[in-house]
């Protein structure tokens, strides 16, 4: 299974530091960085935001834990 995890900078507070969303979306297993970045590109065109960091992230079983 793989996910993207996008990381919004959304806002600032009253010290001027970044104010963060985190966004986490299910891709296909065949997900690749190509497609990531033609996502980011896509989502950040329409967004209000501006999107800081997006990784695909796998995630595998390890087996049965008890």
């Amino acid at each position: 299974m793989k996910r993207l995890v996008l990381r919004w900078i959304v806002g600032y507070d009253e010290l001027n530091n970044r104010i963060y969303r985190r966004q986490t979306i299910n891709v296909d297993d065949s997900f690749t960085q190509e497609n990531a970045q033609t996502v980011v590109d896509i989502l950040d065109k329409y967004s209000k935001y501006v999107c800081e960091s997006a990784q695909v992230v796998t995630t595998e079983e390890v087996g049965d834990i008890i």
